[in-house]
């Protein structure tokens, strides 16, 4: 129960000029209050393993801070290079091409994509990037910081439980 004391102490002395920290540094209001707590629930973690005493708790909870600001920066930057605006993707066939044939086309795009929601996350990212934006295996891999190789097994695979979901289901791609 000392550890809890401990922590609600320091927790009352330094939340306001963290969180006032974490809003100046990211200048947005959700990301500052989920590092905000990212912070404090890894100063709780490290002070209930006493393994060592923290001296100065509040030089700890700002270097703590100082790393996830930069961890949040790294993948932001990911993102960013990643992603593309909606009206990139959409890839809508010509305004000359039969209506019945565009509605199919987009049928099959949300099938496809709600097929995609099974799959882990990296295995969606992946293949969104090589489909959606129409990167290369190699620069998938660079962007995400994995093996080429990784990249184009898990392209391979997602793509055969696609395929094998949508044989089952005997829809006609």
């Amino acid at each position: 129960m000392e550890q809890y004391e401990r922590f609600e102490r320091i927790y009352a002395q330094t939340r306001d000029e963290l969180l006032r920290f974490l809003w100046v540094r990211t200048n947005a209001a959700p990301e500052a209050e989920d590092l905000f707590q990212d912070v404090y629930r890894k100063f709780y973690i490290r002070l209930s393993r006493s393994v060592l005493p923290i001296l100065d708790p509040k030089r700890y909870l700002f270097a703590i801070a100082k790393k996830e600001l930069s961890r949040y920066y790294r993948q932001k930057a990911r993102r960013t290079e990643t992603e593309q605006p909606i009206e990139a993707l959409t890839n809508l066939p010509s305004e000359d091409t039969p209506i019945d044939e565009r509605l199919l086309t987009e049928e099959r795009k949300d099938l496809v994509w709600r097929l995609l929601q099974n799959e882990p996350q990296l295995n969606r990212s992946i293949f969104y990037l090589f489909y959606a934006c129409d990167r290369t295996q190699k620069e998938i891999a660079a962007s995400l910081g994995i093996d080429e190789a990784a990249v184009r097994q898990r392209l391979y695979r997602t793509r055969q439980r696609i395929r094998m979901k949508l044989e089952s289901e005997r829809v006609d791609l």
